[in-house]
């Protein structure tokens, strides 16, 4: 009897650490956006409506699930809706970073995650 006394409390801690587990295909960052097969990850910075060159797309697919962002073609994100407007800042290249209208109509940069920190 008191064997199962010990053990329950363990027994308590595994179902706790698997139900709180992230396998669930979560991503690693929010403000992430996919565009043709590049990753950007959105930053605090913005710029001005000035500085912005044509419009390069929108979000199609707004999932938390990563398993339902894998569509190569596809323009996705985690956390912007869709509709949610992306651009090319003037004299950056594509590659390198983005701008992405916000609700509040101001503009974020989001840099491409080969570039950020890990």
């Amino acid at each position: 009897m008191k064997r199962k006394i010990l053990f329950m409390p363990f027994i308590s801690l595994i179902v706790l650490l698997y139900g709180c587990s992230s396998s669930s295909g979560s991503f690693a960052s929010d403000k992430m956006i996919k565009l043709k097969n590049e990753v950007y990850i959105t930053s605090n910075e913005t710029v001005t409506e000035d500085e912005l060159a044509e419009q390069i797309g929108e979000i199609e697919v707004s999932s938390t699930n990563e398993r339902d962002l894998n569509e190569a073609n596809t323009i996705s994100s985690n956390t912007y809706k869709v509709g949610t407007r992306l651009f090319k800042i003037n004299n950056k290249n594509i590659k390198d970073m983005i701008a992405v209208e916000d609700s509040t109509s101001q503009y974020f940069i989001a840099y491409n995650n080969k570039y950020t920190e890990k």
